[in-house]
């Protein structure tokens, strides 16, 4: 199938990662309109020789980095996906000032939905979640030249293996399909937590 749609990004922030037990999350929220998701992983490369040919080769996934574009991020998206926060507390009629510390950034769950297009069928719609998720961005900003220029902020990160099960086995993410936008829509919201 072909992706041909894109939509809802939402993170929530990891509360426990045990082993053997499903991460739990505090409530998450929708984050901008999404324009893009690129999620690429980090594999072993490595081979087992003999007889002067390859015959095993380990292609195991180690962890796995994911870039996000959305429209906007908000303050309340950059406090959940960033760590960043508020740096003092203003008086009556004051200025709230925002900073980012020498901390690392929270982890979060994140999720999306995906319109995939069905051979000669109804288009299928897939919820995708990754369990555990590191992110960064830096700032960037030009001038508005002969014609406007849409910049629009992309937070990059790491995905790393959480052991949900009593196998403890690495797991990345989890994702399901549904004949609806709403159901797979719904799907990602319950495991951000999101009423």
């Amino acid at each position: 199938m072909a992706i041909i749609g894109l939509k809802y990004f939402a993170v929530a922030p990891l509360t426990a990662d045990t082993d053997g037990a499903t991460p739990t999350y505090g409530t998450g929220m929708k984050v901008g309109h999404l324009m893009r998701a690129d999620v690429s992983w980090n594999r072993g490369d490595v081979a087992l020789h003999g007889d002067n040919v390859e015959v095993e080769h380990d292609n195991t996934i180690s962890s796995g980095s994911i870039t996000i574009g959305t429209t906007y991020l908000s303050v309340d998206g950059r406090k959940a996906m960033l760590g960043e926060a508020e740096f003092n507390t203003p008086t009556s009629g004051g200025i709230q000032e925002y900073a980012t510390y020498d901390e690392p950034a929270p982890y979060v769950g994140c999720g999306f939905v995906t319109k995939d297009s069905a051979d000669g069928g109804a288009p299928v719609y897939t919820g995708w979640w990754y369990y555990k998720c590191q992110f960064g961005m830096d700032d960037t900003a030009s001038t508005r030249g002969e014609n406007t220029e849409y910049q629009a902020p992309e937070m990059t990160g790491t995905i790393l293996a959480v052991r949900p099960k009593a196998d403890l086995k690495n797991t990345f993410r989890v994702y399901a399909q549904f004949t609806t936008e709403e159901d797979a829509i719904d799907w990602v919201k319950d495991k951000a937590g999101i009423q």
